[in-house]
């Protein structure tokens, strides 16, 4: 797949630059993609050539190899949203339909965990030292800790502290629309940023010391109604955080927002307009130049001067962008593009028609290249693959090479698990 350069392309390119594509060396290079199938419960792995060299199987099935008694509700996982320690030894992944969080061993490409943190285990994301990952579950309305000691010989992965949000928020004194965590990231402090949601009028924001499970500040949920991606600069003196805006079958679509944060003194920095429907992932640039954020709804996106925060450029995103990274010499990025029978998000937006990972050359905005997984259907010929999460990781030579999966095991029912984000309330 690919497009041609357009004025807006060449604005994007002199105001994002050349991100060090030629100059990095082999190990500048070498990373690979986890592309997460929520609609077969699978997770393609491909290398930096973008060659699919791993198939790991989520299923609920395949779980039970490691925890016999994993038997959800509505037989499926859902994987959503991964996360790597610093090291990238191991994966987290929460899956919204399973109410875990699947631990990983991203070498040799095995389960190394089943863990129960909830109903609707939304993200998993560890803390910037590795000492534990925090995960947010939307139905459990819970924040729940799993501490890490990545350097013991054998580690092991257990639930610690589990956080009930609404006696959390209660101190406020804010009427909070919802008290469902949705995605989460933290300062140089260690601080968790917590936005809410899933629902679009459901949205807000508040920071969460990881050692004492306090508040440290909450944000007017009138006034800030983040629902979604959230992000730091590279000095970590800013904090960015946006909200879907309001759009539906029976209203007219209206445009999202975002905020920028103050990490020092919390003010709000700036409001400012998406310039499109639906705002979703966000992510900063690896030279920190530049947030890249997407509008799953309008399928594109734009381009945040990371000093500035002046919009400098617009994106093709393809088709429901959703979630992105970017290759660790940041000359492409990696945009998630959702299926026809999406399992999580508001249908009016989330629907898409080539499910799969959009390769976009950063100087230029050049569609490269679609990583598609291989086409599941049911019974029916309905396409079930339905790709959401998307991670990138530094590769050190010793992955195992893993066959691709066998037939696909799960079952055909593309039930929506209710607990995307941005649903209508």
């Amino acid at each position: 797949m690919s497009s041609t350069t357009t004025p807006t392309r060449l604005l994007l390119a002199a105001a994002v630059g050349v991100l060090v594509a030629c100059s990095g060396a082999a190990q500048e290079r070498a990373h690979e993609v986890w592309s997460l199938d929520q609609g077969t419960d699978r997770i393609h792995v491909y290398d930096e050539d973008h060659e699919q060299v791993a198939v790991i199987d989520v299923a609920p099935e395949a779980l039970r190899e490691v925890d016999p008694s994993f038997d959800p509700e509505a037989g499926r996982t859902v994987p959503h949203m991964v996360d790597f320690d610093s090291g990238d030894r191991y994966a987290f992944v929460a899956a919204t339909a399973g109410g875990v969080t699947i631990v990983l061993d991203a070498l040799q490409r095995s389960v190394a965990a089943v863990l129960p943190t909830g109903a609707g285990t939304h993200m998993a994301a560890v803390t910037p030292d590795d000492s534990a990952v925090w995960v947010a579950a939307i139905g459990a309305e819970q924040l729940v800790e799993i501490p890490l000691d990545l350097d013991a010989d054998a580690p092991r992965f257990e639930i610690a502290r589990t956080v009930d949000i609404e006696p959390l928020l209660a101190s406020t004194g804010y009427d909070w629309p919802s008290f469902s965590p949705v995605c989460h990231d933290y300062d140089e402090d260690g601080r968790a940023w917590i936005t809410l949601g899933p629902g679009m009028e459901q949205g807000g924001l508040f920071v969460f010391d990881t050692s004492s499970a306090e508040v440290v500040h909450a944000y007017d949920p009138e006034e800030i109604r983040a629902n979604c991606g959230i992000g730091f600069t590279k000095d970590g003196s800013r904090a960015v955080a946006n909200w879907s805006g309001l759009f539906g079958e029976d209203r007219e679509d209206g445009e999202g927002e975002w905020y920028v944060f103050d990490t020092d003194d919390l003010s709000v920095v700036r409001t400012a307009s998406s310039d499109g429907v639906d705002a979703h992932g966000v992510r900063l640039t690896p030279d920190g130049s530049a947030f890249w954020q997407v509008n799953r709804g309008s399928d594109d996106g734009q381009v945040i001067d990371a000093d500035t925060f002046e919009v400098v450029g617009r994106l093709d995103a393809g088709d429901t962008p959703d979630i992105l990274d970017f290759a660790p010499d940041g000359s492409v990025a990696y945009v998630t593009q959702r299926g026809p029978n999406p399992l999580s998000g508001d249908p009016h937006v989330a629907v898409g028609q080539a499910p799969g990972v959009l390769v976009i050359d950063v100087e230029t905005g050049e569609h490269l290249e679609v990583l598609s997984p291989p086409e599941v259907a049911d019974e029916d010929g309905a396409v079930l693959n339905d790709i959401h999460g998307v991670g990138v990781r530094r590769t050190t030579g010793d992955e195992r090479m893993v066959a691709a999966a066998g037939p696909w095991r799960g079952t055909t029912s593309a039930a929506a698990t209710g607990f995307g984000c941005h649903l209508p309330t």
